[in-house]
């Protein structure tokens, strides 16, 4: 697997996904902003990221370039599709 380097973020960068973090209600927001934390803070490999939010290497090495290429952007989930929920 191919290694990705995500940069150290800034403190508004911080402060933004550290909010989203704690205030999300929606647990996949939430293991993506650890994703990313993991990557810039801690600098750990997409195999050992994997292992601590359980999920595969695939999701993980594909979250985190979604996230280099859109940044915060990232973050807002696209519209679901399909019908509607009763």
């Amino acid at each position: 697997m191919k290694p990705i380097q995500i940069p150290a973020l800034t403190p508004v960068q911080h402060k933004e996904l550290d909010h989203l973090y704690r205030t999300t209600k929606d647990p996949r927001l939430r293991t993506r902003a650890q994703m990313v934390f993991l990557a810039a803070e801690q600098g750990l490999k997409v195999p050992q990221m994997a292992r601590i939010v359980r999920e595969s290497e695939t999701t993980v090495l594909r979250w985190l370039k979604r996230y280099l290429a859109e940044g915060r952007k990232a973050y807002q989930m696209p519209p679901a599709l399909g019908r509607p929920r009763r």
